[in-house]
This record gives C-alpha cells, sequence and structure tokens, in this order.
C-alpha cells in the first residue's frame, strides 16, 4: 500500500490558514504596525537566531534573538540625530531582552563600563572609565559601586576599600600620591570616620611633596587604641572621634597611676 499521509482533522480551516501563515526561517524585511522593522531568522512566528532589528526609536540591534527577545551575543547602537550614523551602546551578552553576562556598555556622555551585567545594569566585578579621566575597579550592585573596589581620581590620588550604595563605606586606605601621604582607616557614608595617617616611602618622589614630614605618632599604646577604635567604627558603635579622645585621656590616666 502507499505512503498514506494522514489529514489533521482536528484543526479548524481558520486555525489551518493561521498556521499557514506563521513566519518560519529567514524573511527579508518584515514591519510592525509601531514603526519598527525586522530582518532576520524567525520560528514559530517569534524572532529567533540571527537578526537586525531598527526600532521605532531609531535603535539598531544586531545579534542574537530567542522568542522575540534579544538573547545571546548582539549590539545594540543608538542613532544620532539629523545624521545616518549609529554610535555604539552596548556590546555583548543578552538574556531575555536585557544586557545579562559581560559586556561593554557606552554611555551618550563618553564613559565607559567593561564588566559583569544583570537586567540591564552594572552587577558583579567590572571596570569604569568616567569622562573626567577618574576610574573605578571593582564590585558593583544594581548599578552602584558596592563591594571591594579601587577608585583612582583625575588628580591621580586613589581610595582602596569598602564600598556600598556607591559612597566610601567600611575599611579603607587612600593614598595622596600628588603630596605623598596615605590614610588608612574607616570610611562612613564617604566620609573618613577615623583614620591613621603617615608618609609613603617615596614621599620626596610625589608631584608636590609636602614640605614637612608627618612626625612620628606619640600616642601611648597607639597600635591597641587604633585597632580599638576601627573596630567600634565598623560595628557602629562610635559615631565621632570623641571616644578615641576619651580612650586617650583614659589610657594616659591610667599610665599616670602607674
Amino acid at each position: 500500500m502507499p505512503f498514506y499521509k494522514k489529514s489533521n482533522t482536528n484543526l479548524s480551516r481558520s486555525k489551518r490558514l493561521e498556521k499557514c501563515t506563521e513566519k518560519n526561517g529567514l524573511r527579508s524585511l518584515i514591519f510592525n504596525t509601531v514603526g519598527d522593522k525586522y530582518k532576520g531568522e524567525w520560528k514559530e512566528d517569534k524572532k529567533s537566531g540571527k537578526g537586525v532589528l531598527v526600532t521605532r526609536n531609531q535603535e539598531l540591534y544586531e545579534g542574537d534573538f530567542s522568542r522575540n527577545y534579544r538573547h545571546g551575543f548582539g549590539i545594540l547602537a543608538y542613532r544620532i540625530p539629523s545624521t545616518k550614523v549609529y554610535n555604539l551602546a552596548y556590546r555583548g551578552t543578552w538574556r531575555n531582552g536585557w544586557p545579562e553576562g559581560h559586556g561593554l556598555g557606552i554611555y551618550k556622555d563618553g564613559s565607559y563600563y567593561m564588566g559583569e551585567w544583570k537586567h540591564g545594569k552594572r552587577h558583579g566585578h567590572g571596570q569604569m572609565w568616567y569622562v573626567n579621566k577618574s576610574w573605578y575597579h571593582g564590585q558593583w550592585v544594581n548599578d552602584l559601586k558596592q563591594g571591594l573596589g579601587v577608585f583612582v581620581r583625575e588628580d591621580g590620588n586613589r581610595y582602596e576599600g569598602a564600598w556600598y550604595m556607591d559612597k566610601k563605606h567600611g575599611e579603607g586606605r587612600f593614598f595622596f600620591l600628588v603630596t605623598g601621604q596615605i590614610q588608612e582607616g574607616v570610611w562612613k557614608d564617604d566620609y573618613c570616620a577615623f583614620s591613621v595617617m603617615c608618609d609613603i616611602p617615596f614621599r620626596q618622589t610625589a608631584i608636590r611633596p609636602s614640605v614637612y614630614p608627618i612626625p612620628i605618632c606619640g600616642l601611648i599604646n597607639r597600635d591597641a587604641i587604633c585597632i580599638k577604635q576601627k573596630w567600634k567604627m565598623l560595628m557602629g558603635v562610635a559615631d565621632s572621634c570623641l571616644s578615641l579622645a576619651s580612650d586617650e585621656s583614659a589610657e594616659k590616666l591610667h599610665v599616670q597611676n602607674l
């Protein structure tokens, strides 16, 4: 008996006609009602595979698609008004329509970021170059500096330490490389709450070294007092250096009584 192909009688005529119009494979150019245009591959009437999408907002995306979402590796650029030139905005991996994974993001002011992304935001480990020539290398959470990181200012001085909600917060060190000092202590809400400052060994090779070196600290039992005050600041017990002054007075009084 010859091969027999059974027709699908479970589908209505309208459903069969709709099935015939599904887009599958490569299509040269498809327009939608809001003004977007797409050229690329389709699967079951959804953009899937390689393609190029130009949106009504003059954004150009070229890369991978899955189920109508930008998914995989892709490049996003935006058109400069009144020109036919496109500037790169993002190059890297995507997930369900958002930059996620590793990628390069370039901002309209000229600054750019290279590192990890999550749901379209800087998240994880990455490096940020700012338009004023400052630079950050460290951890990010939801587009904010958070965790451990190094921030180099435009004048060359830098901070190494903990960050929280885009502010210096926690234990860290600030290098005054222009004048030749190092400040080590605890920061709170972007301000230094407790620190010890000394000259770096190569102070005289700095750009503008200080005229006089920092004198040797004469505080009795300095290391113990500094450690105690540092942990107070980290635990949020002390809000200022007043407690340090009282500790110092108590220490001197104790020594005099001996």
